[in-house]
């Protein structure tokens, strides 16, 4: 009887190491989900459009090398437009390709392209089809050096490419 009582007396006190496992499991799973839920952000329409476009002039420049032909891009007050360069036949505009086709803005902007320094016209000319665009992307990469602004009231980005094709440091936020 008296070991009984001991080995009772005896028992190791706090939890066993399958108990503790399950713990920190629990407690992984509910923080993944307060993090994730934290990091969640609005959605920003402004930064979303500055954003498509950068990508889509990079990607165009990469594109430009790979099918060793010039591509161009035209922006106006509603949206922008990649042409292909097709020799003889001049520019054409990139139709029937999804990421290529023309992009309508999504909401209403304040924009300015500046080229060499200049701000040129934005408005849309009636034939878009014989309309040139504005950047030319080169075989090599290089490409008409750009700044591009954006504003929808308060804010402000902006996207700027240099000569060599290369992406420079774009400013955000109130201006």
């Amino acid at each position: 009887m008296m070991w009984v009582a001991g080995s009772l007396s005896n028992k190791a006190k706090g939890f066993s190491l399958l108990e503790m496992l399950i713990v920190v499991l629990v407690v992984g799973i509910l923080y993944s989900l307060a993090g994730s839920m934290l990091t969640q952000t609005v959605s920003d329409p402004l930064s979303e459009e500055v954003d498509r476009l950068r990508e889509r002039v990079l990607l165009a420049q990469d594109e430009a090398v790979v099918r060793s032909q010039a591509l161009g891009l035209q922006l106006d007050e509603t949206g922008y437009a990649f042409y292909e360069y097709s020799g003889f036949g001049g520019w054409k505009l990139i139709e029937k390709d999804s990421l290529w086709r023309r992009h309508e803005w999504r909401g209403k902007y304040q924009q300015t392209l500046y080229l060499d320094g200049q701000a040129v016209s934005l408005s849309r000319k009636q034939d878009e089809g014989q309309s040139k665009p504005q950047i030319s992307i080169l075989p090599t990469g290089e490409m008409r050096p750009f700044e591009w602004h954006l504003r929808d009231g308060q804010r402000e980005s902006i996207v700027k490419f240099d000569a060599q094709g290369r992406l420079l440091d774009a400013a955000r936020g109130a201006k």
